[in-house]
C-alpha cells in the first residue's frame, strides 16, 4: 500500500492540510506512484513527546509494523516529526520492513544510501532549530518573570494590568489564611471544603480543587 502523511500544527498555518494534499498528489502523479490512502493529523505538534496524541502517525506506524505499507510520502521531514530520535527510529523500522520513505521538499528517497544519510543530517538540524526556539522562549519568560511581567496565566493573589502584575489584597489575605490553616495541620481536602463551603472561587470562577489549594499554599508569593 502506498500512503501519504499530512500534519498541520496549531502553532503555524504554513503548509495547510489542503496545500500539502495538493503537493503530494501532484508529486505522486508525476512519479507514477499510485496513492492508496492519505492520513492526516490536523492541529497537532510534531515534537517527539507529542506522538502519543498523533492518531494518524500512530496508525501508520502500526501499519508499517504489520507490513501493510510499501511507500510513505510526506511533504517534508518536519511534517513527519521534529525529534531526531523519533524520526531515526521510525525510518529504521521502515528500512527493516522494506518501506520506502519519500520526502518531497528535501528530495529524499530512503531506498538510497544518500537518502538515508540526508534524512539523519536534516532531522538533526530540525531538532536543533526546535531546541533553539524553546531556549528563546524560556529566556523571554525568565526576563518577564524577573521584571514582574505576566509570563503565564495570572496567579492567585494578583490581577493583571497589561503585562504587569498588581497585588490583589483580598486574595493575598486569603492565601495567608490558607497557609496558616495548613501550618496547623489542616489537610488540603479540609481546606478545599472550607473554600467551597464559603463560596470562594478560583481565578477562572470555578470551585477549588485540592490541586488548586496545593498550588496556592506552596507558591512562593506568600512564603
Amino acid at each position: 500500500m502506498n500512503i501519504s502523511y499530512i500534519r498541520n500544527s496549531r502553532l503555524s498555518q504554513e503548509n495547510s492540510v489542503e496545500t500539502q494534499r495538493k503537493l503530494i498528489t501532484d508529486f505522486c502523479k508525476n512519479n507514477d506512484i499510485s496513492l492508496d490512502k492519505i492520513i492526516v493529523d490536523e492541529g497537532i505538534s510534531g515534537s517527539g513527546e507529542k506522538t502519543t496524541k498523533r492518531d494518524g502517525y500512530n496508525s501508520i506506524m502500526d501499519m508499517i509494523e504489520n507490513g501493510e505499507v510499501n511507500t510513505l510520502v510526506v511533504i517534508s521531514i518536519s511534517r513527519w516529526g521534529r525529534n531526531l530520535g523519533q524520526i531515526y527510529k521510525s525510518v529504521q523500522l521502515m528500512e527493516t520492513k522494506g518501506v520506502k520513505f519519500l520526502s518531497i521538499k528535501e528530495n529524499i528517497d530512503t531506498s538510497t544510501p544518500y537518502g538515508r544519510f540526508t534524512i539523519n543530517l536534516l532531522s538533526s538540524l530540525y531538532e536543533m532549530e526546535l531546541e533553539l526556539i524553546k531556549d528563546r522562549v524560556k529566556d523571554t519568560l525568565k526576563v518577564k518573570k524577573e521584571n514582574g511581567k505576566v509570563y503565564s496565566p495570572t496567579p492567585y493573589g494578583f490581577d493583571r494590568i497589561g503585562d504587569d502584575l498588581i497585588e490583589n489584597p483580598k486574595e493575598l489575605k486569603l492565601m495567608k489564611k490558607l497557609i496558616r490553616l495548613r501550618s496547623k495541620g489542616t489537610s488540603y481536602g479540609e481546606i478545599t471544603n472550607y473554600l467551597n463551603r464559603n463560596r470562594y472561587k478560583t481565578k477562572s470562577g470555578t470551585k477549588f480543587s485540592k490541586g488548586n489549594v496545593y498550588q496556592i499554599i506552596n507558591s512562593r508569593i506568600c512564603n
